[in-house]
């Protein structure tokens, strides 16, 4: 690849990447609906609120593999999974007329479909740019925070207007065609070469290898912790 088709490429990835997250990141705007969902299904707000917790639980574990997906099947095909996945977990959650309904489609299906995507091209693009991980990382990251605050406004505006479920039909629509855009532009990023610091070779760990190594049940219990006290006050 050349240097202008490689600048093109990684730019490119950037675009759809933040496109994608901004997406993806609408899922935090679950708090709006638990009110309505719990009058609709004359169930405790509660055991309605559960499903985000099933959320977060199925975005943690699709998260922890998305990077063996990528290897398999590569970025575009995960992602435009993720985001096909993403929209037909709405589009259940739209007509769910029980709870285990509701928490298998707005809990488990959209969380591991959010978690793919998220990580998965969070990584990618990251990669794209190896002199610049911190900048690029916080790009992604902030539109995923973004997407949260620019589907309020959307989510509240469609309550107001169309009603609960078609709200649902509408948000995974949205969401549906922004993911599989972007994951259309996507490119995987080249494989990097291993670097050495100070004459120590870098290595990358496998999820297993990971799981061996206290320093990542430490940070799982760092990451656990701080994201109960932001998500669950």
């Amino acid at each position: 690849m050349t240097s202008s088709n490689y600048d093109r490429t990684c730019w490119m990835t950037l675009i759809c990447t933040i496109i994608t997250q901004f997406a993806l990141g609408s899922v935090y705007t679950w708090s709006l609906f638990n009110g309505a969902l719990s009058a609709k299904l004359g169930a405790p707000v509660s055991q309605v609120a559960f499903s985000f917790g099933l959320l977060s639980l199925g975005l943690a574990i699709s998260s922890s593999v998305a990077g063996k997906l990528q290897e398999r099947f590569g970025v575009k095909r995960v992602t435009m999974a993720s985001g096909i996945l993403l929209g037909l977990g709405f589009f259940l959650t739209a007509h769910s007329n029980n709870l285990m309904m509701l928490w298998l489609s707005a809990g488990v299906l959209v969380g591991l479909a959010d978690g793919a995507g998220y990580l998965l091209t969070l990584s990618n693009c990251v990669k794209w740019f190896p002199e610049r991980k911190g900048l690029i990382s916080a790009f992604a990251i902030g539109s995923y925070g973004l997407g949260s605050l620019g589907f309020k406004f959307i989510d509240t505006q469609l309550l107001e207007t169309v009603g609960l479920e078609k709200t649902f039909v509408i948000w995974g629509a949205i969401a549906l065609v922004m993911i599989v855009f972007g994951a259309t532009l996507m490119k995987d990023a080249p494989k990097q070469e291993v670097k050495t610091s100070n004459g120590i070779v870098e290595k990358d760990y496998t999820l297993a290898e990971s799981m061996r190594k206290p320093q990542y049940w430490m940070l799982a219990v760092m990451f656990l912790t701080a994201c109960m006290s932001g998500l669950y006050v």
